[in-house]
Parts: C-alpha cells; sequence; structure tokens
C-alpha cells in the first residue's frame, strides 16, 4: 500500500502490517492448492480471513482515533462508532461506506464475515477428493448458499484489492467525519462551547 492517501491514518503502520500478512498468506494458500496440501490450504485461508477483517478493524480504529475522546480499543466496532456519530447527529462517509459493504447477503465485508465467523466451527473449503478440486464455501455454516466463484486465491486476491481500497476510502474520509463529528457535538444542548 503505497499510496500516500493512508498516511492520513495515525496507525498506518498496524493497518499495513495486517495487509502484508494476508498477502503472505495468499502466497502460501497459492503454493498449498498447487502441492494439494490442503490442511496448509485451510490454514491460509483462515489466517487471509482473518487479517483481512482486522486490516478493516484497524482502519476503523484509525478512524476512531481522529475522535475526540476516542473508544477503547477493544470497543471499536462499526456499530458502536455508528452510535457514536448517532448520539450527535453526524454523517459519516466512512461509516456509510462500511454499511454498504455489510449488507447482509450482498456487501463483499458481510461474506467476508460470514466466513470469519464459521472459520471457528467449519471448514471454509470445500475439498473434492474424487474429483481434486477444491472451492470455497460461501457461508461454511450454511452449504446451501454454494461456493465462491473461481478458485479460492483468485477469491482471496480480489478481496485483499477491496480491502487497501476500502482503508485508502477511510483514510481519505476519515478527518472530514472526524471534523463533522466536532461540529455536531459543539451544537449539542448544554455544551459550552
Amino acid at each position: 500500500m503505497s499510496d500516500p492517501v493512508t498516511t492520513r491514518l495515525p496507525n498506518e503502520t498496524h493497518i499495513v502490517l495486517r495487509l502484508n500478512g494476508a498477502r503472505e498468506q495468499l502466497a502460501i494458500l497459492h503454493e498449498a492448492l498447487r502441492d494439494h496440501r490442503y490442511v496448509v490450504a485451510e490454514a491460509a485461508v483462515c489466517a487471509i480471513v482473518d487479517q483481512a477483517a482486522k486490516a478493516v478493524t484497524a482502519a476503523l480504529h484509525g478512524f476512531n482515533l481522529l475522535l475526540p475522546q476516542p473508544l477503547p480499543a477493544e470497543r471499536v466496532s462499526w456499530r458502536n462508532l455508528r452510535a457514536r456519530f448517532v448520539s450527535v447527529q453526524a454523517e459519516s462517509a466512512v461509516l456509510d461506506l462500511i454499511e454498504e459493504h455489510l449488507r447482509p447477503r450482498s456487501g463483499w465485508l458481510w461474506w467476508l464475515d460470514r466466513k470469519e465467523h464459521a472459520s471457528t466451527f467449519a471448514p471454509l473449503l470445500r475439498i473434492d477428493a474424487e474429483s481434486g478440486s477444491v472451492a470455497l464455501w460461501r457461508d461454511p455454516l450454511d452449504p446451501t448458499q454454494g461456493t465462491e466463484p473461481g478458485s479460492p486465491d483468485e477469491y482471496f486476491t480480489v478481496v485483499l484489492e477491496r480491502v487497501e481500497e476500502l482503508v485508502r476510502e477511510i483514510g481519505r474520509s476519515a478527518r472530514r467525519d472526524a471534523e463533522q463529528y466536532r461540529q455536531a457535538a459543539r451544537r449539542q444542548p448544554g455544551r459550552i462551547a
């Protein structure tokens, strides 16, 4: 992520670390699929999902750090940040963007979140031993949802590109949103400006 836009988030180094970790696991996944090492492939898929989701959460935390009296790190989530903005009647382009991608059954981030949650309870890869084909479950806890199109490594290549773009967009909007939050908070009744 050499795009200078990401430097707008105070924790850019940590976000880049998560993305680099996901990219390393993607290389491991590619090699494991080529060599039919399915245990390694499953582990790599779980790690990619985990690191990609953590990169998004880290970007939200970077946004959080720009707000007055930021939430403690363990409380940073889209919902908690949205509640803060609603409490002062402020809009947030960052949170609207996240919400768009978290739309149930249609947003790519929602499906990634389903995979992250399910990885504790079910395999993410569907391996057909007879044909040797490997696919990625769309929702491992609900096999009726089928599998993702393309190979697992192709899918995660696209997901990581989407995460990188999402982080860039958060970086572009975060300071403007934080300023809107400050202005809205100052207008609240009982607040001395």
